[in-house]
């Protein structure tokens, strides 16, 4: 039947390609097709045109990679055909000859096959639908009657689990006897009616209730709401003659003949032609215009949309003949994880459509999770595709290096999701693990199936995570094999550890892993078990089914599986990569899923674990907190030690009132019987703390570091890397750079670049995290317009490290008030901390604010008016002028009192440097009255403008400086009044 060639000595044989010689003996024709005990154990493949092809030995470890190279080289009747195709074909001949259900074993013998490749095609046909699985004892498979391949209306299904209902009814609704049911989508505008209705004619066809190429046609009402003859013309086609100047023409039921019609906006159809619609869905008749004695016939299933109440806007007649009315949820009832997979969904298909990776920062994501879309799922698509062609353009008109999506570059209406967040039922339980979302240009969908924070803390998470660090740092080469090799291994060690946590028992283990996962756990373990002659610890049983349930679950997902040190895995534990090699197959045939090779590389690392492996302790950097205040350093090192689950900190409390000398002679007693060779690192506040290092340095003999203004997120950085085993000079500087909030910037480099906004400093001085505290409070409190406003927390050891934070700050912000317990500049307005934590300081500083934003909202109407000021740079020279007018006077004027005042001047600037003559009222100069009551208001008015008229080279006249003099006698009346 097939064409082979019988190796004897090995008990294999070659499939040969037509045309091709058979690289044992040459020929191209007349091979043995007696033999049918070949198997896949040895073998060999033919390549290459016209000459002998190369030989290849098969190991019985290798047997996929042997499987994959032969699976294209069969030959039937002088053709090449797939295994997995001559498997379907086998069924399928079985099946007309009355045999149905049949096992791998019967196809394998029946074929000359390998059992196992055998059952890898028929689980792969499963996947794919065309075939049903029985299971038992053996199990066995038959052709499939139904549709069994997950498509796309499945996978939305999954997505969104909201739609849930509405797919089931719509397949029911689909697949109902004898041609299915008209069936009535309601929902809002951009709820995804029309994509609904596409994915329910590709279920269709995947069903076979429609043919391959079976018609979808899509028809708005909307488009003949007051033409009911045109409409019908449309719907039914019109016969020659019908009409002056009629021609022959097909109806859209015709053209949807053996498919599906839709019609949207169904709410829009007249009654008329709703009534035109009973005869054809109650017998499947219809006439064109014209006709009177033909009567047609055809076989379309209708799809009504529509986003109105069907109650009040069709036709009870017409509602009663289409039973199954499907509602799609508007956006808002939809849950985040919903959202946010469409979110990821959307960006991907923009990064594959421009062909360029794209990145999303986190508050832009976060900005999609929350604002409002009225326009539902088609405003958010629509939104996400206006910024990446924005950032695209910035991208390619060079603004910007990359296709970068930061807060900054969203519409405003996005935006306003981050100040909607806090108002979201749920937001505060939804968290967005990393800083940056890239979404890659290759094909694919967008990875979806896992949304924030759902990757499971496994080996995969902690490598890949640590890959993607290291390469975004710009480690290549040999430095990043080393430190990524030493990263698994101690990941993989606390993997252990953890997994030894968290599960004490069997019955625990039950509740975290699928029982078949379980019972397949075992079968692996019992295997290793007998090959390396040794036993396996408990705990890697229960890490090794943790880790085999969330490999299915990432694959099921078509998340990659990838092990970055394969190689040296398979070179450094030779034995234990062989039987994972035998384990992978094992899986492979319970649990139905083609694992990459790369699997077996993480199956080694358990089976090479020893215990002895999880108890060895390592010389690492000794990590100490030191801190002023009672128990300040102590909570902070106890919150480290929990979520690190490891007593890995260490920590020395600094009262306020205790002897340094005292707290130095602590700090020594706690590192000497913990610091090792690698060093020592301190976390400190501040003062005197910060020169205990070079004294323990020669006291210990150690190298010692201090890192001064540390906060929780430092202690957690330092832990971390200690505890992989860094050396005390990168600990030292990976932890500097990971600060995070303002210390030299790095948080909002992002921001750098925005002109003109406006900025509240909070300064921390205590090392409990005061600054970040108050921040929050602000945030929580104040409605600050997010487009203008940054709250800035700073955390620095002394007032003149403080004030130089301030400088750098006031580079890029301008700074409207700051809130601490000391003055760091008497020119900007001060809250003390105790204010603003009771709250009594809030009014006052909501007041400040208000003003800051309509003078800036001020300056942006104005750019586009004004001919020759700019408004941006103009406003806070005016508002200067005015305030030291004030000053003078002693008048401390309210700041909405001068936003008149600062719009006058810069009307009044804009026509002077336009040449204008601005003479008015001579009367209102005489009533200045400056030579005599008025004259010290007069001159300091005068001598308040002069810098304006000096820095704009214009002169301003009595008529408009009296009218700023009546402005000040008025406010001078408010205060004696």
């Amino acid at each position: 039947m097939f064409r082979r060639h019988v190796v004897e000595k090995k008990g294999g044989f070659f499939w040969l390609r037509e045309g091709q010689p058979c690289s044992r003996c040459f020929r191209t024709d007349g091979h043995d097709t007696a033999d049918k005990g070949g198997r896949f154990s040895t073998g060999g493949a033919v390549s290459g045109q016209g000459r002998a092809a190369d030989r290849f030995n098969v190991s019985a470890g290798s047997r996929q990679e042997f499987a994959g190279a032969v699976a294209n080289v069969l030959i039937k009747g002088g053709a090449a055909v797939k295994r997995v195709d001559l498997v379907y074909e086998t069924l399928q001949e079985w099946e007309r000859n009355g045999k149905r259900w049949v096992s791998a074993e019967e196809l394998a013998l029946a074929l000359g096959f390998d059992r196992a490749n055998v059952s890898r095609d028929l689980n792969r046909l499963w996947r794919e639908g065309k075939v049903q699985k029985q299971n038992g004892r053996p199990v066995r498979f038959a052709l499939a009657r139904g549709p069994k391949a997950m498509t796309r209306l499945d996978r939305l299904a999954k997505q969104q689990p909201s739609l849930a209902a509405a797919v089931e009814q719509g397949k029911a609704a689909v697949l109902y006897p004898p041609k299915g049911l008209p069936m009535l989508i309601v929902g809002e505008t951009g709820t995804g009616k029309s994509m609904f209705a596409e994915l329910l004619h590709e279920f269709a066809v995947a069903a076979g209730r429609f043919p391959p190429g079976a018609p979808f046609v899509t028809f708005n009402c909307a488009d003949y709401t007051n033409n009911p003859q045109l409409l019908l013309g449309q719907l039914f086609g019109i016969r020659k003659g019908a009409y002056t100047g009629a021609h022959e023409q097909k109806g859209l039921i015709e053209k949807a003949d053996g498919g599906i019609l839709f019609l949207d906006e169904v709410h829009r159809l007249p009654a008329e032609g709703q009534e035109m619609l009973f005869t054809f869905i109650d017998r499947g008749v219809y006439r064109r215009l014209g006709e009177t004695d033909v009567e047609r016939t055809a076989n379309v299933l209708l799809i009504c949309a529509t986003t109105e109440n069907p109650e009040s806007n069709l036709l009870k007649t017409f509602r009663r003949r289409i039973p199954m009315h499907i509602l799609l949820p508007p956006l808002e009832k939809r849950t985040l994880e919903e959202r946010f997979r469409l979110v990821m969904q959307f960006f991907q298909e923009e990064a594959v459509r421009l062909g360029k990776e794209i990145d999303v920062s986190a508050n832009a994501m976060r900005a999609f999770l929350f604002y409002p879309c009225p326009n539902n799922v088609g405003q958010l698509k629509a939104d996400v595709q206006l910024v990446c062609a924005k950032a695209y353009a910035d991208y390619v008109t060079g603004k910007k290096q990359a296709v970068r999506i930061h807060r900054a570059d969203l519409p405003f209406q996005v935006q306003s999701g981050l100040l909607l967040e806090k108002k979201h039922p749920h937001a505060a339980s939804y968290s967005l693990p990393r800083r940056w979302y890239a979404f890659p240009p290759h094909g694919g969908e967008a990875d979806v199936e896992s949304g924030p924070a759902a990757e499971s803390e496994s080996v995969y998470g902690a490598i890949e995570r640590k890959y993607g660090e290291l390469k975004e740092r710009g480690i290549a080469g040999d430095e990043l094999d080393l430190l990524l090799e030493m990263d698994i291994k101690h990941y993989f060690s606390q993997y252990m550890k953890g997994v030894d946590r968290r599960i004490r028992d069997r019955r625990d283990l039950e509740k975290m892993v699928a029982p078949d996962v379980l019972e397949l756990t075992k079968a692996m373990v019992v295997y290793a078990e007998k090959k390396l002659g040794r036993r396996l610890a408990e705990k890697v049983m229960y890490a090794l089914a943790m880790h085999i349930q969330t490999a299915i679950n990432r694959l099921r997902a078509g998340t990659i599986v990838s092990h970055p040190k394969l190689n040296e895995v398979r070179a450094a534990y030779k034995q234990e990569f062989a039987v994972a090699l035998d384990c992978l197959q094992l899986m492979e045939e319970r649990a139905h899923i083609d694992f990459p090779i790369d699997e077996a590389g993480f199956l080694t690392m358990f089976f090479a674990f020893h215990e002895e492996q999880a108890e060895e302790r390592e010389e690492r950097v000794a990590i100490v907190v030191v801190m002023h205040g009672n128990g300040v350093a102590s909570a902070m090192a106890d919150v480290v030690n929990q979520l690190l689950a490891a007593a890995c900190v260490h920590a020395v409390d600094m009262p306020l009132d205790a002897d340094p000398k005292r707290i130095y002679e602590q700090v020594k007693a706690v590192l000497q019987p913990v610091a090792s060779k690698k060093g020592a690192l301190l976390l400190v506040d501040m003062g005197s703390l910060v020169s205990f290092s070079n004294f323990l340095e020669k006291e210990l003999a150690v190298p010692v570091r201090v890192i001064s203004a540390a906060s929780t997120p430092h202690v957690l950085e330092a832990a971390r890397k200690a505890m992989l085993g860094y050396a005390l000079q990168e600990i030292y500087e990976e932890v500097k750079a990971a600060a995070p909030f303002y210390i030299r910037g790095p948080l909002w480099e992002e921001e750098a670049a925005e002109q003109d906004m406006l900025a509240i400093v909070t300064a921390c001085f205590t090392g409990k995290g005061s600054a970040l505290a108050l921040k929050h409070i602000l945030e929580t409190y104040l409605q600050l317009d997010e487009r203008m406003w940054r709250i800035i927390p700073i955390q620095m050891a002394d007032a003149e490290e403080a004030r130089q934070t301030l400088s750098n700050v006031a580079k890029h912000f301008r700074i409207v008030c700051i809130v601490s317990h000391l003055c760091l500049d008497e020119r900007i307005p001060h809250f003390s901390l105790e204010d603003v934590l009771s709250l009594r300081a809030l009014k006052e500083i909501q007041a400040l604010a208000d003003v800051e934003e309509i003078h800036m909202h001020m300056a942006r109407e104005l750019t586009g008016h004004l001919r020759h000021l700019a408004p941006a740079r103009a406003i806070p020279a005016i508002r200067a002028a005015l305030a030291a007018i004030g000053r003078e006077l002693g008048l401390e004027a309210d700041g909405r009192d001068l936003v008149g005042l600062v719009f006058h001047l810069c009307c009044l600037l804009d026509r002077l440097l336009s040449g204008e003559r601005t003479g008015g009222d001579r009367r209102a100069a005489k009533a200045c009255g400056h030579e005599d009551e008025d004259g010290a208001l007069y001159r300091a008015v005068k001598e308040g403008l002069f810098p304006l008229e000096q820095q704009y080279g214009v002169c301003i006249d009595e008529d408009e400086l009296c009218h700023i003099v009546h402005f000040f006698r008025s406010l001078q009346g408010k205060r004696d009044g």
